[in-house]
Formats: C-alpha cells, structure tokens, sequence
C-alpha cells in the first residue's frame, strides 16, 4: 500500500463512521398511545408526571420527538382497524386480556430485540410472573413488557367482621374457611348468623360474601381446585371446562348462593344495587366480603361513605393450590418501524420500564408498578402498608388472563357469563355445563 493511499483510505473511514453516527442519531417521531390523561384530568400530578417523564426523554434522547396521542374511545376495537390501516401508534400500553389477537396477527415486535438495541434494559427489573403475562412460550418472544397489574383478592369490611364478632382469616385459609367465615358474617335483622337455626330468610342485613356470574371473578377457583377451562393449545374446552375438578369449583360457587345461602341470589342482588351502588353498601356493612382488584382501592376511597380503616384486603382461599389471576397492562411495539424507530421506541419502553416512571403508579393507585423494586417501595411507602403486602405477596400465585393466550377468549368469556348466571338463578351444574361445552366447542372450531 502506497504513501499516497494511505490517507485516503483513512478519510473514507472517517466518512463511514460519520455517517454511521449521523444515522444513528436521525430524527424521529415517536407516536406513543396512554400517556395522556382526559381533558377533566388536566394540571392533576398523573398529568405532570406523564409531562414530566415525556420532557425528560426527549432531552435524554435528542434526536426523539414524543408525539403523545389520546387513548381513543372503545380503543381495543379501533387499534385493529389502525393496524391494518398501518396508521396504529408506535408505542401503546395494551390490555393484556385482548393481547393474544394481536400477537397471533403479528402486530407486535419481539422485545427481545430491545435487549440488544438498549442494553440499560433489563428483565431482572420486572415479577417473572408477572413478565410471563407477556411471553407465550417459555424462553419465546417477549411481545410487550410490563407497566402495571394487579391479582384479584378478596376485600373486607371490618365493621362487618366485628359485628359478626370473627376475626379476619390468615393467609392460609381453605375454600371451607370461606363457607364457615361467610356464614357467620351473614347476619338478620337480630344479629343471628345464618349458622343459628332461628336465622330470619326474610330479613338479612348483612351478606358475607357477594357471587356474581363474570367469569373474570370466578376463572381462578377452578385453578384453585386444580382444574381449568380450556385446553392448553385453546382448541378446546372438554375435558376441562367439565372436569370433575372444575365441575365441583362451579358447584363451590352455587352452593354460596343456592345452599348455603352467604351471597344474594342474581335477582336479590340487582335490587339492591338498584337502590344503591355496591361500594356504598359495602362500606356501610351490608356486604362482608367480595373479590376485586387493586383498582377498587380507588373507588372505595373516594366514596362518600370511606372512613379510615374501614375496610382491609385478604389473599385468595385456596383448595387444591393457590391461585389468582393478572389482570395487566404492558407496553407493546408496532412490528412494522423503521429500524431508528425501533431504537426510539426500544429507549422509550426502557425508560417507562424504570424506577423514574414506574414510581408514579402510586400516584393513582388504580395499579401496581411491574418493575418490582418501584411496587416494593410503593408497598413500603403506602400509608397502608399492610394492605399493600397483600396485593404483593399475591403475586407468586398470579397467573396470565386467558384473554392473553387466547385470540377469541372474550366470546368464550360471554358463554360463561351466560352458564353461570343460569347455575345461580337454580340450574343444574353438570347440565348447564354441558350445554357451555358444546356451545364454546362450536365457537373455538370456527
């Protein structure tokens, strides 16, 4: 090689290195979806913390413009007229029950591919049970990591307890504590329990424990029995659904209702909150016990009828095994960017991901934070301490919602509502099961 060529070749390499820098840094618009409050929320400190995050990963990352876009009415519903217009955001935060649609129509990017683009982000920050809500297959891509979630539980209300002179149950209950717990809180009009043979039919005041049809509330019992409701693959619901497992958590479910006699039955129950929303005759004591999520905190404390203390959380019963369900949220990538547009939105998800964000989910309160060091702090931090421990502890028994496995899983939740709101106004377990099968059967082979 000559004198002469030498610098040459050495300025063309500079030229290469510069334009790979230049490349790198090119200018883009980041279309991110959930990170704007409705206009009534406007100046409150989600609003500010949302602003505030945006503003400093746009001065972090330069070359970055955050387009922060509204959440639109019946968003679920408009995303896939978006994605198949090729006009959807870049960045969402997705509900992980109608996740699976959008994984099995190859919408979303393998966010294993972050790891490599932002090597600041990492798995160990998140629950791993919370992180396989988001990860189909076992070591297979990661289609959305996590924002927030919660397990459902079991809300109490103390006065209730102390009326009934019981003690909340610990963490270790059984599906017969439940049954034994709820009938002492069902109270009559003359403080009997529905254990004493002079109990009063007509005139209960206080209800133990509250039994509706959703399938949302229920799924997890067959869990807890050691059963489920579909096969693995989702290609069917015989032999689970109908499962003699599955068949005594249902029958579990009625019982409260039909023979034990701890939850109002479908008709009793739509009087009453007719008069008055449930939350309101919670708090006054009318119910003892029910099941929720964390979002209900919320709720509950805005209610006119809240005093401090007046109500506490429980761990799920278990029979067989423990077991709860997720309901999620998690942030998702448009598998169609540019290859600058998946760096951005691979920086953007790193940074929601982290501690810096991830703290303002107590703010709300509707949530906990998916990174597990800012839910811990949170618990820690909460002026209710031992409300949040719960919420926490539970999370090594959470598993996925089906609406994050299986693409048609809500029409197969609406044939479940259906069955189990004929098993509580009377029917027949094992016949109204039956008839469930072979409807959902029908709807999964289409």
């Amino acid at each position: 090689m000559s004198k002469r060529t030498t610098p040459l070749l050495v300025f063309v390499g500079i030229l290469l290195v510069v334009a790979f820098s230049v490349n790198a840094q090119e200018p883009v618009t980041l279309d991110v979806m959930g990170f704007v409050v409705p206009l009534e929320e406007q100046g409150t400190p989600l609003d500010e913390a949302y602003q505030t995050f945006i503003s400093d990963f746009e001065t972090a990352h330069a070359n970055v413009d955050v387009n922060a876009l509204e959440t639109p009415p019946e968003f679920d519903t408009q995303l896939l007229v978006d994605l198949a217009a090729g006009t959807a955001p870049d960045v969402w935060n997705q509900d992980a029950s109608t996740f699976a649609r959008l994984v099995d129509g190859g919408y979303l990017m393998d966010l294993r591919e972050c790891l490599e683009l932002t090597p600041s982000l990492n798995l160990d920050r998140f629950f791993p049970t919370v992180l396989s809500i988001w990860q189909p297959e076992a070591d297979g891509p990661i289609y959305a990591l996590p924002n927030d979630f919660t397990p459902m539980v079991i809300y109490y209300n103390t006065a209730s307890f102390e009326r009934a002179g019981v003690e909340p149950p610990p963490a270790d209950w059984t599906w017969d504590d439940l049954i034994q717990l709820s009938q002492e809180l069902t109270l009559d009009s003359s403080g009997r329990n529905r254990l004493d043979p002079d109990f009063d039919e007509t005139n209960v005041v206080q209800w133990g424990f509250r039994v509706r049809k959703w399938a949302f509330e229920w799924l997890y019992r067959v869990w807890q029995n050691g059963s489920d409701v579909i096969a693995p693959d989702g290609s069917t619901v015989s032999g689970y659904l109908d499962s003699p497992e599955s068949i005594a958590a249902i029958t579990f479910l009625r019982d409260l209702v039909t023979e034990y006699g701890v939850s109002p039955e479908p008709t009793v129950y739509d009087q009453l909150i007719q008069q008055a929303g449930f939350l309101d005759r919670f708090l006054l004591g009318e119910f003892a016990m029910f099941d929720r999520g964390h979002w209900e905190l919320v709720g509950l404390r805005a209610n006119a009828n809240y005093q401090e203390g007046s109500f506490g959380i429980l761990s799920q019963p278990a029979s067989a095994q423990e077991a709860t369900v997720f309901y999620a949220s998690g942030f998702v990538v448009n598998a169609s960017l540019t290859d600058a547009e998946k760096q951005a939105a691979c920086d953007f998800i790193a940074a929601a991901t982290d501690r810096g964000y991830q703290d303002t989910k107590a703010i709300t309160g509707i949530a906990i934070s998916g990174n597990q060091a800012a839910a811990e702090a949170a618990a820690q931090d909460n002026p209710y301490p031992e409300i949040e421990e719960v919420f926490v502890n539970e999370v090594q028994f959470g598993r996925p919602p089906y609406g994050a496995r299986f693409a048609n899983w809500p029409t197969v939740e609406e044939l479940l509502d259906a069955m189990m709101e004929r098993i509580l106004a009377g029917g027949d377990v094992e016949t109204e099961v039956a008839a469930a099968v072979e409807e959902i059967n029908r709807e999964l082979s289409r």
